[in-house]
């Protein structure tokens, strides 16, 4: 586990732990939301669909809030946790299931559900289609996050306020190691 630099992190993670973690939201005859165990060192590639990747590993959850779970584990504020708590380059079933999860209306569900179609949509638009040297697989996506930057920080500004947090803690999520995960956007 990383040191927390500074108070603000104290206050930001009391918000998010005052709510249930993913795992309560999880039913073995829910919807998948798949996410890649490894790689993805400044953004976790996180869907409603199967991509393919053999290193994606799906997570069932309740219908309803399969999608807009899915947009809260795209958002910074999980990559921020994931920084935190774990070795910041593989996602494990306990790591993810231990993020917790705010109580969704219907509108926050509706709201989350828009952006991440958008958002689902623009990685998809950016992704590299690479031809495989493999018989298993003729091609493969390599997908840019950095491209749909901006769709991740409107997902961060409903995410952070679902969460509770001030502008200013809004602020330093969205720019948490921003000179770093921004470094490689063409």
């Amino acid at each position: 586990m990383q040191r927390l630099a500074k108070k603000i992190d104290l206050g930001i993670l009391s918000k998010i732990f005052k709510n249930n973690r993913l795992d309560f939201y999880c039913n073995k005859d829910g919807k998948p939301i798949f996410y890649r165990t490894t790689g993805g060192r400044y953004f976790k590639i996180i869907t409603n669909h199967s991509t393919g990747s053999t290193q994606e590993t799906p997570i069932f959850v309740d219908e309803k809030l399969y999608s807009s779970i899915g947009c809260i584990l795209s958002s910074t504020l999980f990559w921020y946790f994931l920084q935190i708590y774990t070795d910041g380059l593989h996602i494990k079933d306990y790591e993810i299931k231990n993020f917790p999860i705010p109580e969704l209306k219907d509108k926050d569900i509706q709201e989350l559900e828009k952006i991440y179609d958008l958002y689902l949509e623009d990685i998809n638009k950016n992704a590299i289609i690479h031809e495989a040297k493999s018989y298993n697989v003729p091609t493969y996506k390599e997908y840019k996050i950095v491209k749909s930057f901006n769709y991740i920080q409107q997902i961060d500004d409903i995410v952070c306020k679902l969460y509770g947090l001030t502008n200013k803690e809004t602020d330093y999520i969205k720019n948490y190691e921003i000179e770093y995960r921004l470094r490689d956007i063409e």
